[in-house]
């Protein structure tokens, strides 16, 4: 996987003879509050996300566990019903273990949302351990009408990063490769950081939207390319 970086925002896919070549989709990148953008969402074909960690939000961590709750809340509530919203999420190790997947499934439950799949990024080789966090993160697909598709890999590598707690690159090559083939055509991250999810999504011809509150992030999000998907 290569890393590139071009001020170029828009690709499609085109076919010549001999192969594929392969051009982006239509990218949006909003610099504000992802918050209060998405209270206003409502019918969005499909979330892919990483809720902020709590060091990333200057919280405590009584001040997180609701902000947590809260903010997949709201992603879960943007989706349409036939839509789905992931989350790519590492748990935290604070006086024990806080599992974000119960946090979430049970945010989604009462929205009569179903978690379609459960699936694990590594983030350490197998047998070694990470003494602050978890060696794996968690994929999960929720929806309330959604179908549960076509099956792809219950255990994967997370793949290189583009800034440290950014989500891997292979693993969200899986997740945005699910959706293309569920039909959907655009992809929106509201907590996009460099622009892991926007650009992968792109590279494989779907339109994305990503929101930011730090302008730095938007500036590299508009730019990233991510190749050879």
């Amino acid at each position: 996987m290569r890393l590139s970086h071009a001020s170029r925002t828009r690709q499609r896919t085109r076919k010549r003879a001999g192969g594929t070549i392969a051009r982006k989709g239509k990218r949006v990148i909003y610099c504000r509050d992802a918050i209060p953008w998405l209270e206003k969402q409502k019918g969005l074909d499909a979330i892919v996300t990483s809720i902020p960690e709590m060091d990333e939000m200057g919280m405590t961590f009584t001040e997180y566990i609701p902000f947590f709750r809260s903010t997949a809340r709201r992603c879960l509530e943007a989706v349409k019903e036939t839509g789905y919203c992931i989350f790519l999420q590492t748990d935290r190790k604070y006086k024990g273990w806080v599992d974000k997947s119960y946090l979430i499934t049970n945010e989604a439950e009462g929205l009569g949302m179903r978690l379609l799949w459960h699936k694990i990024a590594l983030r350490v080789e197998v047998g070694k351990a990470d003494l602050y966090r978890p060696g794996y993160s968690h994929m999960l697909c929720y929806s309330k009408k959604g179908k549960i598709g076509i099956p792809i890999a219950d255990v994967v590598h997370r793949g290189e990063v583009t800034y440290p707690n950014a989500f891997g690159i292979d693993a969200v090559r899986h997740v945005v490769g699910y959706l293309k083939k569920q039909g959907v055509k655009t992809i929106t991250d509201p907590f996009v950081g460099s622009g892991t999810v926007v650009a992968i999504a792109n590279a494989m011809g779907m339109s994305a939207v990503g929101v930011d509150i730090d302008k730095a992030q938007c500036e590299k999000a508009r730019k990233l390319v991510l190749e050879r998907m």
